[in-house]
């Protein structure tokens, strides 16, 4: 049976508050990344692909579900 996301959270954090800091941080850096690598408003085709691109916090809490982003407790 496919365990939903927050059952997924469950197991990869502590407690929610832990998996909610954890997607919140991750989303700001793929947002500075994103930032820093922004097409020129000229070109269209940029800016197109760029509108296509999941929101920020959609491919946060993908990552983190997958497991793809380390985190330490401290």
């Amino acid at each position: 049976m496919e365990l939903d996301a927050g059952e997924k959270l469950d197991k990869t954090c502590s407690s929610r508050y832990e998996a909610v800091l954890l997607v919140a941080k991750h989303a700001r850096r793929l947002n500075l990344e994103r930032v820093r690598e922004k097409p020129d408003e000229e070109e269209p085709e940029a800016v197109e692909e760029e509108e296509k691109r999941p929101k920020v916090i959609a491919e946060a809490m993908d990552n983190v579900l997958q497991g793809r982003v380390e985190f330490e407790r401290q």
